[in-house]
């Protein structure tokens, strides 16, 4: 009897476990910020993704595929045969899928404003062009 009793124990600590893993999750801030644009062939941009007050990653990939925006983890040479693994991952995967999702949001708006920008700087430039063509002729 006492063996059945410890069994039930172990799947309750288990389940609190997991239910404790799972709200940690949900309740972890994620923020990426685009950091470089084109660094590489075949890269769109690199992001450092501050996750909660106590960590950050730097120089997350972002790459364009067959199925849209990729986000890729920084990647180290291990071994002797000196193949590149992940040097980060998680274990979890709806919370690497809310990471994927932080950076592409972050990729997105980056690229929003720079088209923004790039739309102001070519109005302006008009506008100048105008002011000076108007000057010229009186």
């Amino acid at each position: 009897m006492p063996r059945r009793a410890n069994t039930q124990t172990q799947q309750e600590a288990v389940q609190e476990n997991a239910a404790v893993q799972a709200n940690t999750g949900a309740d972890m801030q994620m923020e990426a910020a685009i950091t470089k644009t084109q660094p590489e062939k075949g890269v769109l941009a690199l992001a450092d993704v501050k996750i909660g007050d106590f960590m950050t990653i730097r120089n997350v990939r972002i790459k364009e595929d067959d199925y849209g925006l990729t986000v890729a983890m920084p990647k180290t040479k291990a071994g002797a045969n000196e193949q590149y693994k992940d040097a980060v991952f998680f274990a979890d995967r709806g919370i690497k899928e809310r990471f994927d999702q932080t950076v592409q949001k972050a990729y997105e708006t980056f690229m929003h404003q720079q088209t923004d920008l790039d739309e102001e700087t070519e109005e302006a430039e008009e506008l100048e062009q105008e002011e000076s063509g108007m000057n010229m002729g009186m």
